[in-house]
C-alpha cells in the first residue's frame, strides 16, 4: 500500500505552499496523455496547527474570484475575519484563504517574510496569519536551487524529472484565483505575528504604511525567500 502524498511545504505558521512536484502528479488514463497536478486532496487535507499539534480539516465556502496583479498593486497587510459584519468578537473567528497563482510570479508576505511564488502554485494561508501580495519585479529568474539544477544536468531527466517545472522570469505581473474558508472581509493591520484570538487584532487605517514594499529586481534577489517545489531558500549575492 502506497503512503499518502505529502503536499508541498508546510510553514511554521501552518500555511502551506504547493508547487511543481510538491503536487500529487498523476496520469490516470493509459490511452490519454492527460497529466493531473493535484494541489490539494480536499476534505482529506489535514493542516497542522503548529502550537496545538492537532489536525484541522478545512472546507471552503467563502468568496471565490480572481485578481490580475502588477507591481503597481501593492496590498496593505491584512488578515481575514468571519463574519465580517459582526461587532461581537465572541461571534468572530480568523478564516483561512487559499490563493492559486496561475501565471506570472508573485510576492507574498507571511508573518513579515516575503516569498517569491512561481506560477501554478497553491498558497494556503492559515487563519490569523497577517499577509499581503504584489507582483514580483520584472526580470527576476525563478528556478530550482542551483545545486539541484547541477544534479539534474549531470544525471539527466528520469521519469520524475519529466514533471519538473521549467524556470520562469518575472514579467512584473501575475494572475491569482482567491478563495476563502468562510465569507469574510479585509482587516488591515501593522501586526506581523500570527493572531490566535480576535481580541488580539489591532486595526490600522494608515494603509500606505502597511503596503508591501515596492522592491526592485535586485532587492527581490537580496531580501526575499524563493520557493521551488519542496524547497525554500534565500539567494546569496
Amino acid at each position: 500500500m502506497s503512503l499518502p502524498h505529502s503536499y508541498g511545504i508546510v510553514l511554521n505558521n501552518g500555511s502551506t505552499i504547493v508547487h511543481g512536484r510538491g503536487a500529487n502528479i498523476r496520469t490516470p488514463f493509459s490511452a490519454i496523455p492527460v497529466i493531473m497536478h493535484e494541489l490539494s486532496p480536499g476534505q482529506h487535507l489535514h493542516l497542522q496547527e503548529p502550537e496545538q499539534g492537532q489536525s484541522k480539516i478545512r472546507s471552503y465556502g467563502g468568496q471565490l474570484g480572481f485578481i490580475e496583479f502588477t507591481t503597481d498593486y501593492r496590498l496593505p497587510r491584512h488578515v481575514h475575519i468571519s463574519p465580517p459584519e459582526s461587532q461581537n468578537p465572541n461571534d468572530q473567528a480568523f478564516t483561512a484563504e487559499r490563493i492559486l497563482v496561475l501565471s506570472g510570479v508573485a510576492l507574498v508576505e507571511l508573518n513579515g517574510e516575503i516569498f517569491v511564488i512561481p506560477p501554478k502554485t497553491l498558497v494556503t494561508i492559515a487563519p490569523g496569519v497577517p499577509h499581503t501580495w504584489t507582483a514580483c519585479a520584472k526580470g527576476v529568474r525563478v528556478s530550482a536551487p542551483p545545486d539541484t539544477e547541477d544534479i539534474a544536468k549531470c544525471t539527466g531527466r528520469d521519469n520524475a524529472q519529466r514533471h519538473a517545472p521549467e524556470p520562469v522570469v518575472s514579467t512584473g505581473q501575475f494572475l491569482m484565483v482567491y478563495e476563502y474558508e468562510d465569507p469574510t472581509g479585509f482587516f488591515p493591520t501593522k501586526q506581523t505575528d500570527t493572531l490566535k484570538d480576535i481580541e488580539q487584532y489591532e486595526r490600522c487605517d494608515d494603509l500606505e504604511s502597511i503596503r508591501i514594499p515596492a522592491l526592485s529586481a535586485h532587492e527581490v534577489q537580496q531580501r526575499c525567500t524563493f520557493v521551488w517545489e519542496k524547497a525554500i531558500w534565500k539567494k546569496t549575492s
